[in-house]
């Protein structure tokens, strides 16, 4: 085990989806002529250990659910911040890849 000096897999993911969700915000928001002048965002994942180590075989290994919030500085209304926060959800390729089963293959090469 590590001595938690860095990021683990789980939250390079974490801050995979914080970015491309972002991206995918600010992109809409510059399509339809709205400024931003800052976004922060808090990401938060819960993953049960039992799952992760195997101890359980009934409890999925992944996190079980990811909260999302940001902190958007612009002169848009919050019901237009809201939807463009849904939007960048339903457009980001990342959001998707984790919100929809994707099939992994995974194989040896010799």
């Amino acid at each position: 085990m590590g001595n938690d000096s860095g990021a683990n897999p789980v939250e390079y993911l974490l801050a995979g989806l914080a970015e491309c969700i972002t991206t995918s915000l600010v992109a809409h928001a510059s399509a339809r002529g709205i400024k931003i002048d800052s976004i922060e965002s808090t990401l938060e994942g819960d993953i049960d250990l039992s799952g992760l180590l195997q101890i359980d075989e009934n409890v999925n290994p992944g996190y079980q659910g990811i909260n999302i919030s940001f902190r958007i500085k612009s002169d848009a209304s919050d019901e237009t911040l809201r939807e463009l926060i849904a939007l960048a959800k339903k457009a980001s390729p990342v959001a998707n890849t984790v919100l929809r089963p994707t099939p992994i293959n995974a194989s040896l090469e010799k």
